[in-house]
């Protein structure tokens, strides 16, 4: 038989999805801010490619193979 959901799950899945659109709504915000800032997008590119370098080393993979 199966478990009902006790209204405290209801209500915390809910604040949960609320909580997870908002954030999700400053998320893209934030992507449109750093778009639109040609010296912060250019940090940030360079940021994820010494990233996917140090992530790469450590996966024993080389920029050629990928």
């Amino acid at each position: 038989m199966p478990k009902k959901k006790s209204a405290n799950a209801v209500i915390g899945n809910y604040d949960e999805a609320k909580w997870r659109a908002e954030e999700d709504m400053r998320t893209l915000a934030r992507a449109q801010e750093i778009k639109a800032d040609p010296q912060r997008l250019k940090a940030a590119k360079k940021c994820a490619e010494e990233k996917l370098a140090e992530m790469q080393a450590v996966a024993g993979v080389t920029a050629a193979s990928t």
